[in-house]
């Protein structure tokens, strides 16, 4: 087996950390998926790895916070939902967007992305939400207005993003970068 480098176990540890804040109160859409999906596509070479750390994040914190916050018994039908896999396919094409910057990492692009990641995030999910939706009606006026309805929403997902992204790339960049207050190799 491969051992991994100080490097590695750093961003490992910070997904780590990242996944577990989602279990922290917090406003709705304002937390660090996007964000640990945005990094790990920069920053694995691996990109199944930054897959499974994202999916695995997401899951395991949805189980927890579905069954033990919301004390949800039928957890299991979550998955069965149109608007869950929205979800897992725009994390995914964030990953896909991380890894497009993996040699041009700076603070224009971090910022482009994630505000790319936020609005790629609540197109996909909100046009999962609207079909079959009694709260809208079943036309494009009907699907604008589940758009103009999540603009809350969008907001906190831009917040919490550029927030994460900030203190996810932010804190690799002083610790791993320049090599401060830890020993890296």
């Amino acid at each position: 087996m491969k051992k991994l480098s100080n490097r590695t176990i750093f961003i490992l540890v910070f997904i780590l950390v990242a996944a577990l804040s989602r279990l922290l109160p917090h406003l709705p859409n304002f937390t660090p998926i996007a964000a640990m999906a945005l990094f790990g596509g920069a920053f694995l070479s691996q990109k199944r790895t930054a897959f499974a750390l994202t999916f695995l994040a997401l899951i395991l914190s949805d189980i927890l916070v579905n069954t033990l916050l919301y004390q949800d018994t039928a957890f299991m039908n979550y998955f069965s939902q149109p608007f869950v896999w929205a979800v897992y396919l725009s994390f995914g094409l964030t990953i896909l967007l991380g890894s497009s910057i993996q040699n041009k990492i700076n603070v224009k692009n971090v910022a482009a992305l994630s505000l790319s990641s936020s609005l790629i995030f609540w197109l996909i999910t909100n046009f999962a939400c609207w079909p079959g939706n009694p709260l809208y009606a079943q036309d494009f006026s009907g699907l604008i207005q589940s758009y103009i309805a999540a603009i809350p929403f969008l907001g906190n997902s831009v917040v919490g993003d550029l927030f994460y992204n900030t203190l996810l790339f932010g804190a690799f960049y002083y610790f791993v970068v320049n090599k401060r207050a830890v020993r890296i190799q």
